[in-house]
């Protein structure tokens, strides 16, 4: 059950149907190990990713059908973390600074509740964006992608005048078999104007996605959450347990709060996919020794339960409706068509985009005589930190307002440095209306054509050495585990058209 007193939904499982597998995995004891299927996920990985054992498969720029993902871009994904921004806006109304703390420790714990999920999401290309505003506490969430190789991802939060959220983001893996290896190398600060706090955190070590190959799948973060005041008055520790066969911890996050001479102020304890509690050890500016905080709690049926299994926020980073697709950018996520298509289910047309968008970027990357400059991150030479230029959103309500008078904006949120590039998804919209012209044909050649690619990136010139992946897409997997069975079937009707045939 969690904090709130509900019970919890089965996230540790995807798919069983054994209950004893599904209690087992609550209890925090792995799952027992089953057998790949043919055609299944596992097997499709394993095929894919079996030569590239002890390796970071994002760095081996393997290229995979788009079924396995979901509709979803890694900057969509990272939105995630704030979903719980209230949180720091409770933090911020606070006149006591180990309060702050104590919920910015409850706000850190809560991006971890969207990783209950195990579908890789969409690379963003470079110079892609994502921008969303939440509208239940007025949270703006600008994301660029500053660089491929390697990859990092920068992002900048705001909610008014009350905190700051920003954050690097450069993920490694390591691909061990059954298992994979997840290090997200987050650095992320929080900033409360008003009362000129600053703190620094950074990610548990290591996320690992246990039985990817077979059995079934489950995920767990360990490691040490750490968070610093950048005056050194205070600091918070946040220890993310590694599980046990048998010793029920999976999940659970436990840790202090500390002034500067290590004196133990709060005891934290929880679960990343639950919530968080503080209990005061004690007297603060505005909270009694003994007394206890929810710092935060996961909402009530939030998850709905799909066939992504997403949370009512993460849809909502899909939504894209008329008048939102007149102001955003061209680079903004959900024009990307493979995601589109994927959303829709056609996972043929999504894995036909998927490809001629990178090699589109494969492309760029040829053609391009220097190096890349992000547009609305700039490079911190002090902190090496990609930081927010300013700029965007001011421009965006100029240009909703030009829009509601009538006015051209042409101009606006259009930079001249992306038109034409793999990152500009409107620039594949004509090609897209002759697809759906014939989409017959588009699905025939994304399942009959449609090679996926993995390219050598430590390749001494930068270019791509290329080793095609023949006919990954779902349609053929399908039909190559069924068709025994219709050979059978096939003949038993043939059979039985000769029964009735004499019969009559």
């Amino acid at each position: 059950r969690g904090l709130a007193g509900e019970d919890t939904p089965a996230t540790t499982t995807t798919t069983t149907s054994n209950t004893n597998t599904a209690i087992a995995a609550e209890d925090g004891i792995k799952p027992p190990e089953q057998q790949p299927v043919a055609g299944s996920m596992g097997a499709t990985l394993w095929s894919l990713l079996s030569s590239k054992l002890g390796g970071d498969v994002l760095m081996a720029g393997i290229s995979l059908p788009s079924w396995l993902y979901e509709p979803l871009s890694i900057l969509q994904r990272q939105a995630e973390m704030v979903e719980y921004g209230e949180v720091l806006t409770k933090a911020s109304l606070s006149a006591d600074p180990v309060e702050r703390l104590a919920y910015t420790a409850g706000f850190a714990v809560s991006g971890y509740s969207a990783t209950q999920r195990y579908k890789p999401n969409f690379n963003p290309l470079l110079g892609e964006t994502f921008e969303y505003v939440d509208n239940r506490c007025n949270t703006r969430f600008f994301a660029e992608q500053v660089s491929h190789h390697p990859p990092i991802s920068a992002l900048h939060v705001t909610n008014e005048d009350n905190w700051v959220f920003f954050q690097n983001s450069s993920p490694t893996t390591k691909f061990l078999g059954n298992c994979l290896d997840l290090d997200t190398k987050g650095n992320s600060h929080v900033i409360f104007p008003k009362w000129g706090d600053h703190y620094s955190y950074t990610n548990p070590q290591c996320t690992r996605i246990h039985n990817i190959i077979f059995g079934t799948m489950w995920i767990e973060h360990f490691g040490t959450l750490s968070i610093k005041s950048m005056d050194g008055e205070l600091s918070c520790t946040i220890n993310f347990r590694k599980s046990g066969l048998f010793q029920g911890t999976q999940f659970k996050v436990e840790g202090f709060i500390e002034d500067r001479t290590g004196k133990k102020l709060v005891k934290l304890e929880g679960r990343w996919d639950e919530g968080l509690e503080g209990k005061w050890l004690e007297d603060t500016a505005t909270v009694k020794k003994g007394e206890t905080r929810t710092l935060w709690v996961i909402a009530k049926d939030t998850f709905l339960h799909d066939e992504y299994n997403f949370t009512q926020y993460t849809k909502s980073l899909n939504d894209f409706d008329s008048e939102l697709k007149k102001i955003v950018l061209p680079t903004d996520s959900r024009r990307r068509l493979d995601r589109q298509y994927l959303e829709q289910n056609d996972t043929d047309i999504a894995t036909y985009w998927k490809k001629i968008i990178e090699d589109k970027q494969r492309q760029d990357r040829k053609n391009r005589s220097k190096q890349w400059e992000p547009i609305w991150f700039k490079k911190d030479e002090n902190s090496d930190m990609w930081t927010y230029n300013g700029g965007y959103w001011e421009q965006r309500e100029e240009k909703l307002q030009l829009l509601r008078e009538g006015k051209d904006v042409s101009k606006l949120l259009r930079p001249p440095q992306v038109i034409g590039l793999a990152c500009d998804f409107t620039s594949y919209e004509a090609t897209n209306d002759d697809v759906n012209t014939d989409q017959d044909n588009a699905t025939d050649t994304a399942t009959d054509t449609t090679t996926f690619t993995t390219t050598d990136s430590d390749h001494k010139d930068d270019t791509d050495t290329e080793t095609e992946l023949e006919g990954w897409s779902e349609t053929k997997l399908l039909n190559q585990q069924e068709q025994p069975q219709n050979d059978v079937i096939v003949e038993q009707v043939e059979t039985l058209t000769e029964v009735v045939e004499v019969v009559v």
